[in-house]
Order: C-alpha cells, then sequence, then structure tokens
C-alpha cells in the first residue's frame, strides 16, 4: 500500500522496493534512489546496518518510517544520516510531508521522535542509563543469541523461566527489539557474541 501511495505521488517515482536488509542493499546499489523510505527492524537485519552499509554517490536522503520508536533507535538513525523519522502511527498527510521535506534534504521528525530528540539532548546520561541493560539482562540476552530457550537460560542462571521472561521483557523494553533475530543483532553489537546461530537454534529460541 505504501509503495502504491508514494507511486501515486507525481513528484516521485519507485524505482524498487525491498524485504530484507540484503536485498535492500542490492537494490540501492542498482537503481542508485535519491530518497530511501526504510523500516528499522528489517528482516535479516536492522536499519541501521543499512545506513552504515550503504555505498551510493551521492548518499540517498533516508526517512525512518517505523514502529519502533526508542530513544535508542531514534539516537542511532540519526547518528548514522538518517534526514527524518516518523512513527508507521503517522497519517498519509504526516507521511507526505516527511517525505516531500527528507526528498528536498530537509530535517523532519515526527511529534514523539521530536520528544526522544529533546531527551536526548536535555539529558543524555538519563538516556543512557535508561537504555544500558543490567548485568543480568546481558547474561539473559547472551544466551538468547546462543540460541537457548526461557528454561534452558533459567537452568544456567538458577532462575524460573518467569524471571527469565520478565528480563527479556525489560530488554525489549530498552532497545524495542522482540524478535530473536533482532536480539541476537543487538547481542553481537555489544560484543555479548561473535556471530548469530545457524537457523535451527534460533528457531529452537522462538
Amino acid at each position: 500500500m505504501l509503495v502504491a501511495f508514494v507511486a501515486a505521488m507525481p513528484e516521485f517515482t519507485v524505482v524498487g522496493q525491498a524485504g530484507d536488509l540484503q536485498e535492500a542493499l542490492r537494490v540501492a546499489e542498482a537503481t542508485k534512489p535519491r530518497v530511501v523510505v526504510l523500516d528499522w527492524m528489517l528482516l535479516g537485519g536492522l536499519g541501521l546496518e543499512f545506513l552504515r552499509a550503504v555505498r551510493i554517490d551521492p548518499p540517498p536522503h533516508v526517512l525512518i518510517f517505523s514502529a519502533n520508536a526508542t530513544d535508542l533507535a531514534v539516537r542511532e538513525s540519526l547518528a548514522a544520516g538518517a534526514k527524518g523519522y516518523i512513527e508507521k502511527t503517522a497519517s498519509f498527510i504526516e507521511f507526505t510531508t516527511a517525505l516531500k521535506a527528507v526528498a528536498a534534504g530537509q530535517t523532519y521528525l515526527g511529534p514523539a521522535i521530536t520528544r526522544s530528540v529533546q531527551r536526548i539532548v536535555s539529558n543524555p546520561e538519563a538516556v543512557d542509563s535508561n537504555m544500558e541493560l543490567s548485568a543480568r539482562e546481558r547474561e539473559v540476552l547472551r544466551f538468547l543469541a546462543d540460541g537457548l530457550s526461557s528454561k534452558e537460560i533459567g537452568d544456567r542462571l538458577g532462575i524460573s523461566v518467569r524471571t527469565v521472561e520478565n528480563h527479556r521483557a525489560s530488554i525489549s523494553r530498552r532497545t524495542g527489539l522482540r524478535s530473536v533475530a533482532h536480539l541476537t543483532l543487538h547481542a553481537i553489537r555489544l560484543g555479548l557474541v561473535e556471530s548469530a546461530p545457524s537457523a535451527p537454534e534460533r528457531e529452537a529460541a522462538v
């Protein structure tokens, strides 16, 4: 629906679309778009990986359009060069305004994103503290990335399954990440594990 909506705008021509991170990078390389509408939660990775890996000259103006509006995602996306960020709950009118602004090289932030930026700027230490995982949460995240189930993690740490689930909920709340695949990528970024587990291991942990 989004592709059809953008294609109907006289100012824009849709040159490609992608369903996962690697496909997005291939399409971007092949079509060299001037503007990219990017979800932060991609199959096979995060929007951050796209922003860091895309190699186009000139670089595209990127509008993040995502349900993930955590301070962590906002800070990382803007630091990596995104021009705009709006939530998926935005109206078509707001999306149109944001897309036109980003295409013109301007910055556009939705209301929730603006509040996030204000928190980050006014008190960066507090934001860092809120996003920082506890030692126990980092242990749980590491075992999740290793492909362990909640029961297996509980057995390893000597805690109940309910406690493991509470830690998982806290990790998701802080990071905005919920799938095992995205949590695994976050664990890799934090240096908790060296590489993603195999597909069977990930499926066993779902």
